[in-house]
């Protein structure tokens, strides 16, 4: 698996808030900077785009992975895990609620209607770049975890940013 992850490519890094709204189909626009990190970072069959992996995000969200990203999280899950029956109830939730999607010619995914319903997606959504991944929201939900998480960030930052 380590050799996969080699040969998959660099590494993207996705920064940024984005307000968006889905369509009236209910297809999301990635941001451009976003697609256009994802592409640099994946090696893919010329003329088509890049997949992305969607799943569930540990706080009420859709977490946005590249092809290398969810590589190193199964070699992180084999090297980290103890527990066997652990490591596949995990996998079968990651995998099991995720989707692979590519976007269309104007940079729109469908969303799939479990993640939608698991994140309270309606219309409004945040798209929120987070390092290594990047996380779509409803809109109201983010700003009120946003608004709570401040002062975790804020202790962080005292320790790490100088």
């Amino acid at each position: 698996m380590g050799q996969y992850v080699q040969r998959i490519g660099p590494i993207a890094l996705f920064f940024g808030t984005y307000s968006h709204t889905l369509d009236d189909t209910g297809r999301l626009t990635i941001p451009s900077k976003l697609r256009d990190a994802v592409t640099a970072a994946t090696v893919s069959a010329p003329g088509k785009p890049p997949l992305i992996f969607l799943t569930c995000g540990a706080e009420k969200c859709i977490i946005a992975y590249t092809e290398r990203k969810i590589a190193e999280i199964l070699v992180e899950i084999g090297e980290k895990a103890v527990n066997p029956n652990e490591v596949r109830e995990f996998k079968r939730m990651f995998g099991g609620e995720g989707a692979m999607e590519s976007w269309d010619k104007q940079g729109r995914i469908i969303l799939p209607d479990a993640l939608k319903a698991y994140a309270g997606i309606m219309k409004d959504v945040m798209i929120v770049g987070a390092i290594d991944y990047f996380e779509i929201w409803n809109a109201k939900d983010y700003q009120a975890h946003r608004d709570a998480a401040r002062s975790i960030y804020d202790l962080i930052a005292g320790k790490v940013i100088s």
